[in-house]
């Protein structure tokens, strides 16, 4: 029961750290992939990804 307990634990915090992955360059499976090997590890991966610049498209002016 506590194996099962701490699995999920260490699930949820690896989606934390891929859900912070998403905006950036790292993306969010790398993430995740990597907090689920190391959740610490991940969070550095993540933390020295470059953000991904937010390019929004221009309104029409009619």
């Amino acid at each position: 029961m506590e194996t099962i307990i701490l699995l999920a634990i260490a699930v949820s915090l690896a989606y934390g750290v891929g859900c912070m992955g998403r905006k950036r360059k790292i993306g969010f499976g790398l993430a995740f992939a990597i907090s689920l090997f190391n959740v610490v590890i991940g969070l550095i991966a993540v933390l020295c990804s470059k953000k991904i610049e937010n390019v929004e498209p221009k309104e029409k002016e009619d």
